[in-house]
């Protein structure tokens, strides 16, 4: 839906218009602009200071003054035949973005193309996934290698009531639609499953509503995708009922109603309490990594553990920011471990995230592990052995590493010969060599004090409960033992014999 203003005429037989010549523009405070439009015939000082000699010129075409608000989309469009006044004035709806256009006219080119692209995408159903060099060979605007095209194309996007979700991985532009004839999450959810439930079962994407099989059946029958979820965190579509009749686990069916946060944490696991899972009722919380102590048992206190010991929690999902490092993470690793982990990725900047994504998408064969591995390669000795170049190309990558044209060969060639002595190779996010041959074991197991949480947890759990059983032992010998009831003659006569 477009507003604007407009100007109508009542039963007006056809539209009049002039050929027009903008000369001069004059912008006023969105004050005064708002007492001129409201004050045309008056005497107006900025028309008299910016007085147009030619009034119509051989062509017919009128030439003008163009006044423009501060915060004012529209604009006035004045012919004043030499006058201090607006003897003639148009309305201009949306004039500042035809001032725009007509100064650059590439931008207003540049624009036309994303609003073909943004057109072209907005016209498919159900979820689509768009290659984003298709795009580029269709609209000539090339998205795959610029950010800023790409954030605008997903504004745009955003803004289409047709469009439930974006996202953008790799060089796909994977796009989910609105249906109108969609359910809501309440009407599709199962009320003999939780989310709770899904998070004990070890599956932890918000995105899905967790099914039983008898709820499950019932929407695959109604024409719905019905995915099967796995303690690991993944999931299948279910192809026929004879997948959902066989599968003993969980089933889901993706949210309609679901977005993805706009900042996500590094890493998060579902704590879960696990004498409340063996009573069939789980009680569970996310913990958000990197995390302290305090933080822990406080968690640890919300879900009800009362006899505090390694064993009285697990944890049964974990979610990851990054899909790159998803495949290296681990439900069944240490605690404190993924705390390390989660802060080191926490401390990170933009260029060493993209490296690490490069090393982990090209380099992986190098990485032999889980959890401790991802550790070892981000120890600076290790990690500042990778060495990420802004370059796309061999020739990119000659001219990086020398600023004028080598006489003997070219850029290109230049770039060729230096892939082939460093042994690196182009990704996503630019070249990427390493300068030893395999990365050295810095990182032992040992988890430093400083990422050490559930021990001092635990303790702090034991110390409360042992406070707790200490005044309740106090108040029970106090009931076994109570003192002698008040008297006030017992009292005085007491008091008397302490006198004698």
């Amino acid at each position: 839906m477009i507003e604007l203003k407009a100007v109508f005429k009542c039963k007006e037989p056809e539209i009049e218009t002039m050929n027009c010549v903008v000369d001069k523009v004059v912008r006023l405070s969105e004050k005064d602009f708002i007492s001129f439009s409201k004050g045309l015939t008056k005497d107006w000082g900025f028309i008299l200071d910016n007085q147009i000699d030619t009034i119509v010129d051989k062509e017919g075409k009128y030439h003008c003054l163009l006044v423009l608000g501060e915060g004012q989309r529209d604009g006035i469009l004045v012919n004043s035949e030499g006058f201090n006044y607006a003897r003639y004035s148009a309305f201009i709806p949306n004039a500042e973005s035809l001032l725009t256009d007509g100064r650059y006219p590439a931008l207003a080119e540049l624009n036309k193309k994303l609003t073909d692209v943004a057109d072209f995408v907005a016209t498919k159903i159900g979820e689509y996934a768009f290659n984003l060099q298709d795009l580029k060979e269709m609209s000539g605007v090339d998205f795959t290698h610029n950010d800023s095209l790409q954030l605008t194309l997903l504004r745009m996007l955003q803004d289409r009531p047709e469009i439930k979700r974006i996202e953008i991985d790799k060089n796909e532009l994977m796009v989910y639609y609105i249906d109108s004839d969609m359910k809501t999450a309440e009407e599709l959810a199962d009320p003999s499953v939780t989310m709770t439930d899904m998070y004990a079962y070890g599956y932890g994407w918000d995105g899905m509503i967790p099914l039983s099989k008898e709820r499950a059946l019932e929407l695959y029958d109604s024409g719905h995708e019905v995915f099967r979820l796995y303690e690991n965190d993944a999931e299948g579509a279910a192809d026929n009922r004879g997948d959902i009749k066989s599968f003993e686990g969980m089933f889901g069916i993706e949210n309609p109603t679901w977005e993805k946060p706009e900042h996500e944490p590094p890493l998060q696991v579902f704590i879960l309490n696990r004498k409340s899972y063996d009573y069939g009722k789980p009680s569970g919380e996310w913990l958000t990594l990197p995390a302290d102590a305090n933080t822990l048992q406080g968690l640890f206190e919300r879900i009800g553990i009362d006899k505090p010991s390694e064993n009285s929690f697990t944890v049964t999902a974990v979610r990851v920011r990054d899909d790159y490092i998803r495949d290296y993470i681990s439900k069944y690793d240490s605690l404190d471990e993924l705390n390390m982990l989660a802060s080191y990725l926490n401390d990170m900047e933009d260029f060493e995230t993209d490296k690490l994504q490069a090393v982990l998408t090209h380099k992986g064969s190098m990485i032999k592990g889980g959890t401790e591995a991802i550790i070892n390669l981000l120890d600076p000795e290790n990690f500042d052995a990778f060495i990420l170049i802004d370059a796309d190309d061999a020739e990119e990558l000659g001219r990086y590493h020398k600023d004028e044209k080598l006489e003997e060969i070219s850029f290109e060639e230049y770039g060729k010969q230096i892939i082939k002595d460093e042994g690196g190779v182009f990704t996503e996010q630019g070249y990427l060599y390493f300068r030893y041959k395999e990365i050295t074991p810095e990182y032992t197991g040992i988890v430093p004090d400083e990422y050490r949480i559930t021990g001092e947890a635990l303790r702090g759990l034991r110390s409360k409960a042992q406070e707790k059983t200490s005044v309740l032992k106090q108040i029970k010998d106090s009931q076994k033992n109570p003192s002698p009831p008040f008297n006030k003659n017992t009292k005085e006569k007491q008091k008397g014999d302490a006198e004698l």
